[in-house]
């Protein structure tokens, strides 16, 4: 191990003594890494122990790793900044219905969550990893209601990794087991093993992609690991899947998302077709994704939309034109912030923020309650600096700078 990767190591353990924390003698909850180096491509697992060191059986509130309702807290130092980001969410609020974890005396809860799978991880580098999780706890005898707003264990720590490069096929041995998972009679233990899979895609396994798109289990995962391979044959295995499902499929709507991501153009004859066949106020998505894969394209299409008579119509056109990464949506964008619809002029501020990486607001604002107040700050910046300015597509993710 190199004296670096030593010292960070080192690092990490003393960091995850210090920042460890409970808040009950009788429940001990520890957050580790199985390691400290790791490959690109590699899974990487932050793990989770909680222990009943007392004499009384407990309930302790849980949900799903992967779920708001899990207690977890993660942050890692490639993560895009919520306030800085052009490309980050606007943000929702959130409600939970989790389940309970009963736990006897001396007895102890394993669980882990798969770092690659909402962050990326994908570069070499050295990565900070900032992990917390926060239960509700209480009696055996405790419903959850009493339980949900009852005592709290918080467990937190604070790691660095290492990734290097490495030759993919070293990683064939390490998927091996997550492959053999996939045969499982255990559906808890195919749908991680698909995660994996799905969430890393090696190149090794576009076969095993592929077959599981033929499981009910492991299809959703099939679905984001043809979108990460992103080869001919992945693509021609979601237009595939768009084109044999005459209505809704949950399969159909992620093939087209991942279709718009994935820039192949060849495509985009195929999501325009789709976007057409739909009614106004369930087409939001199909418009994004035409928008999204057919750039410049699709501007005559999305233009035509925002003229629409129909509401929706006009407000799916607002949200697609930032999509497109078209200098030409700018002009219009900065006009409808004149528009006597207050949210269609809201969508069109978030739009040209998304687009030019620029704001007039403070940190974190995307709109005003009135936006026609902005456009003469849009209007005189445009007119001095429409001509060369960059002009960012949904891709290009950057730092938002102040609009001047």
């Amino acid at each position: 191990m190199h004296a670096s990767t030593l010292k960070h190591g080192l690092l990490a353990v003393l960091l995850g003594f210090f920042l460890t924390s409970t808040a009950s003698a009788q429940l001990e909850g520890r957050l580790y890494l199985d390691k400290d180096e790791y490959q690109v491509g590699e899974p990487v697992y932050l793990r989770f122990d909680l222990t009943n060191n007392g004499t009384e059986p407990m309930q302790v509130i849980t949900g799903n790793g992967y779920s708001f309702c899990s207690g977890y807290q993660i942050e890692i130092s490639s993560d895009p900044s919520a306030d800085l980001s052009s490309c980050s969410p606007i943000g929702f609020g959130w409600s939970c219905a989790g389940g309970a974890w009963a736990i006897a005396p001396g007895e102890t809860r394993h669980d882990k969550v798969l770092l690659n799978y909402e962050h990326d991880l994908s570069k070499a580098g050295i990565y900070s990893v900032r992990a917390s999780r926060t239960l509700n706890y209480g009696s055996a005898a405790a419903d959850l209601a009493d339980l949900s707003s009852g005592v709290q264990l918080k467990t937190e720590s604070l790691f660095h990794i290492v990734v290097e490069d490495g030759n993919p096929e070293n990683l064939i041995g390490t998927f091996q087991p997550y492959v053999a998972d996939l045969q499982s009679k255990d559906e808890e233990r195919q749908r991680e093993a698909a995660r994996v899979i799905g969430t890393l895609a090696p190149p090794f396994l576009e076969d095993t992609i592929l077959s599981m798109l033929d499981s009910p289990v492991t299809r959703p995962f099939a679905l984001t690991g043809l979108r990460h391979l992103n080869t001919s044959r992945s693509r021609e295995a979601l237009a595939k899947i768009v084109q044999d499902t005459s209505g809704y499929s949950y399969a159909k709507e992620q093939a087209i998302k991942y279709l718009s991501e994935m820039g192949d153009k060849k495509h985009f004859p195929l999501l325009l077709d789709e976007a057409k066949k739909q009614e106004p106020n369930q087409a939001r998505d199909y418009v994004l994704a035409a928008a999204q894969l057919g750039g410049e394209d699709a501007m005559p299409y999305v233009v035509s939309l925002v003229s629409s008579s129909d509401a929706f119509s006009r407000a799916n056109g607002v949200m697609a034109l930032p999509l497109t990464g078209s200098r030409r949506a700018v002009p219009v964008l900065i006009d409808l912030l004149l528009s006597p619809d207050v949210d269609l002029a809201r969508l069109a501020s978030i739009g040209l923020i998304r687009l030019s990486h620029r704001s007039p607001f403070e940190t974190g604002q995307w709109f005003s309650n009135s936006p026609s107040n902005e456009y003469a700050n849009w209007i005189g910046w445009w007119r001095l600096r429409g001509d060369d300015t960059p002009i960012y597509g949904p891709n290009q993710c950057g730092k938002i700078e102040r609009l001047k």
